[in-house]
């Protein structure tokens, strides 16, 4: 057990060494900085317990995948054995909320009447839902306000129930606001409403194209809540023996069946979860290296301190002092330096995350996870300072009380061993080396993936100029011809204002996260030939607004809104689809409707920045703005003279002149957009940057300490050889070439490393291969050139040591 009087003294020894302490605490604070760091992001999307009851007995069914309605019902009448509710909900559903300010585009989620009860959170004001809310479809315009929407929008009006407001311009009877902290059961979505799963067809358009009760149209999350006297495993039993039942009654045709999950609740589905504990899992293993590199680094500090502590040492261990006890003295000094370590790396990480939090993705709906220092975090900060100061203080504390009177009282330089005292240091400076190799590599890869990403041809020639703001007439159940009325007059508006060069609309912007892709068919004299391209809605002089190339044909335009359907393909999709036909004039087909091709364009990015050539067909928005789907809205692109921004309130108010109800939403320039693409590249090199550069500071240190506490050591040996007429360059180059056999080793056991390592990253690299030998050839080199530089300094000054001082050095 440490003690008060054991940590004073350590205090006390640290105060008068400060340059040492500095070192050591820098070294310590980098390593657990980006550690805490990487596992707030990791507890904040993946790990921490939703704000309910009982968060341990809430769980996602089918592992917050998606279900059928039929199947929910199925799982709600057959499961009340183990589950105390089944509560089911729409995740996403945007509205244009009209009350408390200027109309503003929220999002909410519609869910079944028990969906409070379930969660375990009830309201702070009013009541959730009930049965009879959610009994008959349309009939319960009733909504629960989340609590911070109370707050912003009603500046926290306790009578806000039983209150009216507009919706999509409808009313909603305001029954209840949510309690404070509560968002829900998806991590990093935050609702800012509910209402009965009833109504979601009403708010959605899209959702009321739905066939509710079909079996293979899933669109509803199930949320279940165990029973207290069931498990899990009983649960999940009871849950697949149902689930086989609906595939032996209503899907035969399916040869396997897939066992059912039961996940906390607040887990991101599937496929997105894999990805992030792929990608996240990467992060902790390059930050835990990070936490290596300065503990080794530390290691060898403390050793070389102890070498200058023999002779204290000793005449403690002669007195009558327990190796125990020195043990748990030199601990004490480690853990404390850890702790003053630990906690400025603790504030670094703080302001780390902070940054983390204002990323943003490129998707139409916000993300919004609490990276808020917590005990989850502070507890593993607290548990890597114990690590830490273990790791890196056990080995040199027992080394330094090691049982060697005679030799420690005479301070014989080869107290400790020569041979195993310098081979330790040397392996802990392999080591350093090593995983600095490989970190360095990780961000040379990564910061040249950004550069290829930075200046990849997005084919969008006049994006620095384009502004975007979005609106979503739909939602107020706008008809088509209403619709195709307000967007011509705001585009003749819109083409008189000062400044303005064209105008257009879309569904999609290119290199958002979403969209969709359909199977188009061209039948030829050859046979039919099929293509999955990615589908654009785009109204007339999309092409010359974004600055996409028309290589033949025509544009889109007015006088074909009435006309039979049309479509513009891309490049690819003519070499794909008609080989060397011309394919003006060709009709293709998806499912039933048929599209006369009336242009060609050249090709863009679609999804994202490293896609390679994508099929891509654009349809007239004009001719179908029911096919916009209300996550995403309809955009209005807007190519200006100067900067995209000042354009802002012209554009506003030209909308609120047509429809003061109308919601904007999504304002931003083109140039912001293609940012946000650039996230993950970015993420990556950044992190990778930091923890590279790091390492290799760290790593010269290391190598830096090692020749100097060697130099210290054989200053007599270098005196006596100087004496008898040993050059100083020989001298020099003796100690030079150490460091650099030091340096070479560990750089080869890192370039293996990286090799095998380097292709797990292969995915998130833009342009550049795995094994770029740009990166395995110049890092190294850069590399070496620092580990030349760290060696000379302590090589110079051995071969500058004058014969009589060292022969009189004790």
């Amino acid at each position: 057990m440490l003690s008060l009087k054991d940590v004073t003294y350590a205090a006390r020894l640290l105060r008068r060494d400060p340059g040492f302490t500095a070192v050591v605490v820098v070294s310590i604070a980098l390593g657990i900085a980006v550690n805490t760091t990487v596992f707030s992001i990791v507890h904040a999307t993946l790990l921490g317990d939703l704000p309910v009851r009982e968060p341990g007995r809430l769980l996602a069914l089918d592992g917050g995948n998606s279900i059928s309605w039929p199947d929910f019902r199925d799982y709600r009448a057959q499961a009340g054995d183990v589950f105390q509710g089944v509560a089911g909900y729409f995740p996403l559903v945007p509205v244009n909320l009209s009350d408390g300010g200027r109309p503003e585009r929220v999002w909410g989620q519609a869910a079944t009447g028990n969906y409070f009860d379930v969660a375990g959170s009830q309201p702070v004001l009013g009541r959730g839902f009930t049965a009879e809310d959610d009994a008959e479809r349309g009939k319960s315009p009733v909504v629960v306000l989340s609590n911070g929407l109370w707050k912003r929008r009603f500046g926290g009006d306790s009578a806000i129930v039983g209150r009216k407001v507009t919706m999509n311009n409808q009313p909603y009877s305001v029954i209840g606001v949510a309690a404070p902290g509560f968002t829900g059961t998806i991590r990093g979505f935050v609702p800012e409403f509910w209402v009965p799963l009833s109504m979601v067809h009403e708010l959605m358009p899209d959702i009321g194209k739905i066939d509710r009760e079909r079996r293979d149209s899933h669109w509803i999350i199930a949320n279940v809540r165990l029973k207290d006297d069931v498990s899990r495993e009983q649960a999940l039993a009871r849950v697949n023996v149902i689930k086989k039942r609906i595939q032996d009654t209503y899907h035969k045709d399916r040869k396997q069946f897939a066992p059912a999950r039961l996940e906390p609740a607040g887990g991101m589905p599937g496929e997105i979860r894999t990805q992030t504990i792929t990608f996240v899992s990467v992060l902790m293993v390059v930050v835990g290296m990070v936490l290596l590199v300065a503990c080794a680094n530390v290691a060898n500090l403390l050793l070389a301190r102890a070498a200058s502590r023999q002779k204290e040492i000793g005449i403690r261990l002669a007195v009558g002092a327990g190796r125990g006890r020195l043990v748990r003295q030199l601990l004490t000094e480690s853990l404390l330096l850890a702790s003053l370590g630990a906690a400025a790396g603790f504030g670094l990480s703080m302001i780390a995350v902070r940054a983390v939090a204002q990323l943003e993705l490129p998707l139409p709906f916000p993300l919004q996870w609490d990276f808020s220092p917590n005990l989850a975090v502070f507890g593993y900060a607290v548990a890597m300072t114990l690590v830490t100061g273990l790791l890196f203080g056990l080995v040199p504390a027992l080394r330094a009380t090691k049982p060697d009177l005679l030799g420690a009282l005479k301070e014989d330089s080869g107290t400790m061993g020569r041979l195993r005292s310098f081979g330790l240091r040397n392996g802990l400076v392999v080591a350093q080396v090593a995983l600095s190799l490989v970190l360095l590599i990780g961000a040379g890869l990564f910061l040249r993936s950004l550069r290829n990403a930075s200046t990849i041809d997005t084919g969008l020639k006049h994006a620095g100029n384009v502004l975007l703001m979005a609106v979503d007439p739909k939602l107020h159940k706008y008809t088509q011809a209403q619709s195709e009325q307000f967007f011509r007059e705001l585009e003749r508006r819109l083409e008189t204002t000062p400044g303005v060069r064209s105008s257009s609309l879309l569904d999609v912007v290119p290199l958002s996260i979403g969209g969709s892709s359909m199977d188009y068919e061209y039948r030829s004299a050859a046979g039919p030939r099929t293509i999955n391209g990615h589908v654009f809605n785009v109204g007339a002089r999309y092409f010359e607004t974004m600055g996409v190339g028309l290589v033949r044909g025509r544009d889109f335009g007015r006088d074909l809104v009435n006309s039979r359907k049309v479509a513009i393909v891309n490049e690819t999709a003519v070499e794909r689809l008609f080989g060397a036909e011309d394919p003006i004039g060709k009709v293709i087909q998806r499912d039933k409707d048929k599209y006369e091709v009336i242009g060609v364009v050249r090709n863009s990015k679609s999804r994202s920045l490293g896609e390679g050539a994508e099929a891509m067909v654009y349809h007239y928005i004009n001719q179908d703005f029911g096919a916009v789907m209300s996550f995403f809205g309809t955009v209005i692109a807007v190519r200006t003279d100067g900067r995209p921004e000042s354009l802002v309130p012209a554009v506003r108010n030209h909308i609120a002149a047509l429809d003061p109800h109308l919601a904007v939403f999504n304002t931003e320039t083109m140039g912001d957009h293609i940012g946000k693409a650039l996230l993950i590249p970015r993420l990556c090199a950044t992190i990778l940057g930091i923890c590279g550069v790091t390492g290799l500071v760290l790593a010269t240190v290391g190598l830096y300490g090692v020749l100097s506490y060697t130099v210290r050591r054989r200053t007599r040996e270098i005196g006596i050889r100087m004496a008898l007429g040993a050059p100083a360059g020989g001298v020099l180059r003796a100690f030079t070439g150490q460091g650099l056999v030091l340096a070479g080793v560990g750089m080869v056991i890192g370039l293996a490393f990286s090799f095998l390592v380097s292709r797990f990253a292969a995915p998130l690299l833009y342009g550049v291969p795995p094994t770029d030998p740009v990166t395995f050839l110049g890092v190294p080199g850069l590399l070496l050139a620092v580990a030349l530089i760290a060696a000379l300094i302590p090589a110079r000054r051995a071969a500058r040591t004058e014969p009589i001082r060292a022969l009189r050095y004790e």
